[in-house]
């Protein structure tokens, strides 16, 4: 039936099928619904919807609510915090009363141009990243006919290589960080594992195994003192622990109450941004220069130095793109080096070399 009463709201329903599309509208009576449903097939027998979509006029704005709605249990806290700032911060401004259908790709190129006078391109290509993901779900919810993103390209980044402490770094900080329970931990946590900082400040007890000497990442749900938080790839991961860790996991001490392994007084974990404020104040006036991700750089650069191998990093650090870790090669130029001495090829030829050089000076 075409027309028929809406049981939650109590209006007319009108539901009809134009080609291959669904269309629905509630009407406040059954005369008017029955009169919508008329036009309606008297316009598909004219063609005029013949493959065509009815397309609402809806702002960036208004979509951009839902979007973040949508998300908000899709994505990891620190991502979803992201992607709020870019979206509220920097695409409503500029997208916000436009309708969707009406951003064009000379419209997202006009955006490209006027944000890369102030902004480095691995920012802008950020806002356009968010402002993709955006649109595909549009198009995937008949917001849109089309993505005009089909024909915008990224901006070309130069190769730059990850910033990082170095042994003598890393260890002057721990020293410092001394001072602060937690905040010790928290950075022998990120040297050590590579984490991510909000997976240091989610990890609880039970992600610890030091009988097998391993950290556990997992998402959390909902439950007795746990806040629900995902992990940032989806992925889970398992990661060895060594000796110094251990120990200082092994001392730390536990809550009362709490299952996490750093937290506030009252049992609930840090927040990341609380344990940037803590690592800020601790190197106050000593001349590093530190944030929390930059252990997460320093862990992963220790590794490629120490020659181990690109899959053997990227699993470590939850990666899902090998490109990612590439950038760690940088501190081990030696493997290159001992790569090419081990090729095979010549060496015959070589010792023939040799052998002749050497009967000429004798």
């Amino acid at each position: 039936m075409a027309v028929r009463k809406h049981q939650k709201s109590g209006k007319w329903l009108v539901d009809v099928w134009i080609g291959v599309h669904r269309i629905r509208r509630l009407m406040p009576d059954k005369r008017t619904a029955e009169l919508v449903e008329k036009d309606m097939k008297v316009k598909e027998a004219r063609g005029e919807y013949l493959d065509i979509r009815e397309i609402k006029a809806v702002t960036f704005e208004a979509f951009s609510k839902d979007y973040l709605r949508y998300v908000e249990t899709n994505l990891s806290p620190g991502r979803y915090a992201q992607v709020e700032r870019v979206s509220r911060g920097v695409l409503v401004p500029f997208f916000g009363t436009r309708y969707l259908k009406d951003i064009t790709m000379r419209a997202v190129e006009e955006f490209k141009t006027e944000e890369v006078k102030t902004l480095k391109p691995s920012s802008v290509n950020e806002y356009l990243s968010v402002l993709r993901a955006m649109l595909n779900l549009a198009v995937k919810w008949e917001q849109v006919r089309e993505s005009p993103f089909k024909g915008v390209k990224l901006l070309k980044l130069d190769a730059v290589e990850p910033p990082y402490l170095s042994t003598e770094e890393a260890n002057r900080l721990l020293q410092v960080c001394r001072k602060d329970r937690d905040l010790f931990t928290f950075t022998t946590l990120g040297l050590n594992t590579g984490m991510r900082i909000g997976e240091i400040v989610n990890l609880t007890w039970a992600d610890v195994d030091l009988r097998r000497r391993i950290v556990k990442v997992r998402p959390k749900r909902e439950a007795q003192g746990v806040k629900a938080w995902r992990v940032k790839t989806g992925d889970n991961r398992d990661i060895p622990v060594n000796d110094f860790l251990a120990d200082v996991l092994a001392r730390h001490p536990r809550h009362i109450t709490s299952p996490y392994v750093l937290y506030c007084p009252d049992g609930t974990p840090h927040t990341d941004q609380a344990m940037r404020d803590r690592m800020e104040r601790a190197v106050k006036n000593t001349g590093i220069r530190v944030h929390p991700h930059l252990l997460r750089h320093t862990f992963g650069t220790a590794l490629a130095g120490a020659g181990v191998d690109l899959d053997t990093i990227r699993r470590l650090m939850g990666h899902t793109d090998i490109k990612m870790t590439m950038r760690y090669l940088h501190a081990a130029p030696d493997r290159m080096k001992g790569a090419i001495e081990n090729l095979p090829f010549g060496k015959p030829i070589a010792q023939d070399l040799d052998t002749r050089a050497n009967e000429k000076n004798q």
